[in-house]
């Protein structure tokens, strides 16, 4: 069955929630105090079903200072019924309304125009309404005279709405869920409700908590209380979930892990207002609702770069759509454009921001190849284009004078290639008889891949010669530099003593390649000149002899602990540790009691 999710939205007591019950049945306002008071206080939610389409209706409040709770709501609107009593026409919360809709990108508007039973004058008066709408940027797709009363009316709408056409749902786009209700039910656990606008969700599937950083289970999926192994988007979905409902809030976000990362700015653009620089206005998305400070990148005549910085970290992607409020009013709405951190100059960030504001996502990956010299990731693209790793890599391979690495997501400008050559030809100075690999490389460049390092020394083999995956310099001979490089590392474990350096810095020292340093360890170990006693301890077989007869000579007055051993020998905790283990395990003379060595009486 196709969905689709229509929204509510205009002033207050115009007819909104009534609206709904005429056409469902559905009781909005069933607090208490909205009873009492005759407003609608809460979003609330409701379905209308034919055979072929499921529509989920959120009926949001009109009053002014509820504002922030239609923005929670609209943000789920694929189709806004926008609601004008036409004796009263537009009013203050219609007019807020209609900006609500036009930054949150909800175009298409079903028009009613409620309590025409009271209307002498309806042909005028929608004639004047309908010239006053042109100046908001909404299509309208048709207009409704209703009344409650008005049972044709009603039924109009009613086939109207159920002959909508769904739009499709992106394929590409990733699970992503705005909680807006979270509560516990007897014989059921933890249900989290919200409206499903990105991707896909099924039973028995792990999701992640953004803000808690946690992996969930979805147990079950209901769309309007009817169980489905599987929901896509549009829909309105409930979620029940393998977690302490007290875990989750209003406004966390709920996606697939490794996707999204959180962040404290975030870069996008602002439509039709005048932006203080350094003021804070609060800002909204989705569900979410906190303080921004802004900071002015670059003015236009109908639009401004900004810079948001908040109190705490948000996982926002590109393209969402927020609100920002002044004194709980709205004073502007925007669209995130860098959801991900990028440190780059004002003027520079300004171009950076006008080619995502395009979507031209060629010339995006154009500008940051000339930007980061030294390469730029994918590993971010859907959080930071909403494009997949494979739609990012597509773009990237047909930048020229490009290096992409498909296994680590990195993009190279082959200028960075000289770069690279460069660090090689220094390591070949400074010591000729090195060993390397491409990944002994990656690990001393952190932004350098070992395809994009691998693919570099085979452009150096003028220079460099090859064998069981280590480079080295041409006409040497491997067998004896390895044979060298063998001596070399067990000379200097020797003269360390008890204090050996840890292989890999040896390993960077020799300019050895980690794989081959390994195997020598492993050689030494084998022909017992080296003792391993823990992951990357190795220390000299004499050293280590000579360590344990001090050891029991000390043990003759005193007791040995960690501190002890740690302070007399002035070695690390680590080293003493390791070297205690040792000695209960090799010297059955030793007595260990809690955490103290001593020597065994003897009866």
């Amino acid at each position: 069955m196709h969905s689709i999710i229509i929204g509510t939205a205009g002033h207050i007591d115009h007819g909104k929630t009534s609206l709904i019950k005429a056409l469902n049945g559905f009781e909005g306002d069933d607090l208490k105090e909205e009873q009492e008071k005759g407003i609608t206080i809460n979003l609330s939610f409701s379905n209308l079903k034919s055979e072929n389409l499921n529509i989920a209706f959120i009926d949001v409040p009109g009053h002014e200072s509820l504002i922030k709770t239609m923005i929670s709501g609209a943000f789920g609107f694929r189709v806004c019924m926008f609601v004008i009593d036409i004796n009263e026409g537009l009013k203050a919360q219609s007019i807020e309304h209609l900006r609500v809709l036009e930054f949150l990108g909800v175009k298409d508007v079903v028009l009613i125009l409620s309590k025409v039973d009271l209307c002498k004058d309806l042909v005028q008066k929608q004639a004047e309404l309908l010239k006053e709408l042109k100046a908001f940027k909404i299509n309208i797709l048709k207009v409704f005279p209703t009344s409650i009363y008005d049972e044709q009316s009603i039924l109009n709408l009613k086939n109207y709405l159920l002959s909508l056409k769904p739009k499709e749902n992106d394929e590409n786009l990733i699970f992503r869920y705005y909680i807006d209700r979270i509560f516990s039910l007897k014989g059921i656990g933890t249900v989290a409700t919200g409206s499903l606008n990105e991707g896909k969700i099924s039973k028995n599937e792990k999701i992640f908590c953004l803000e808690n950083q946690k992996d969930i289970i979805v147990k079950n999926i209901q769309i309007h209380e009817e169980n489905v192994l599987e929901a896509k988007a549009y829909n309105r979905v409930a979620l029940s979930l393998n977690c302490d409902y007290h875990e989750l809030k209003k406004g966390y976000v709920l996606s697939k892990k490794g996707v999204f990362k959180s962040f404290k700015s975030i870069d996008g653009v602002v439509f039709n207002t005048e932006i203080k620089h350094g003021s804070i206005l609060e800002f909204c998305s989705g569900s979410k609702k906190l303080n921004a400070k802004i900071s002015v990148i670059k003015e236009f005549e109908d639009k401004t770069y900004i810079s948001l910085e908040f109190d705490k970290s948000l996982p926002l992607c590109f393209d969402d759509k927020f609100i920002l409020l002044e004194n709980g009013r709205i004073k502007s709405g925007g669209v995130v454009l860098n959801a991900v951190s990028e440190p780059l100059k004002k003027d520079i960030k300004a171009k950076y921001l006008a080619l995502l504001e395009q979507k031209d996502f060629k010339k995006v990956f154009e500008f940051l190849k000339q930007t980061h010299k030294l390469g730029f990731g994918l590993l971010s693209s859907y959080q930071r284009f909403k494009l997949t790793h494979e739609q990012a890599l597509n773009l990237a391979k047909s930048l020229d004078h490009v290096f992409v690495d498909e296994q680590a997501l990195n993009v190279y400008d082959l200028n960075a290639m000289q770069t690279l050559k460069e660090f090689i030809d220094f390591i070949f100075s400074k010591n000729p008889y090195a060993l390397i690999s491409p990944h002994s490389i990656a690990l001393r460049l952190s932004w350098a891949s070992e395809n994009f390092c691998a693919y570099v020394l085979k452009q150096m083999q003028e220079k460099l010669d090859f064998k069981d995956g280590i480079w080295f310099l041409k006409g040497q001979n491997f067998e004896k530099l390895q044979e060298k490089a063998h001596c070399e590392l067990y000379e200097i474990l020797k003269k360390e003593g008890i204090k050996p350096t840890a292989p890999y810095n040896l390993y960077e020292y020799l300019e050895l390649d980690r794989k081959n340093g390994d195997l020598i360890l492993k050689k030494l170990t084998k022909e017992n000149k080296v003792k391993r006693l823990a992951h990357n301890l190795f220390i000299e077989k004499n050293a280590l002899e000579n360590l344990m007869q001090e050891f029991l000579k000390l043990l003759q007055n005193h007791h040995l602990d960690v501190a002890f051993v740690k302070n007399h020998f002035q070695i690390s905790r680590k080293y003493a540790i390791a070297y205690l283990e040792y000695l209960d395990k090799n010297y059955p003379q030793v007595i260990k009691i809690e955490e103290k060595r001593m020597l065994k009486v003897k009866c």
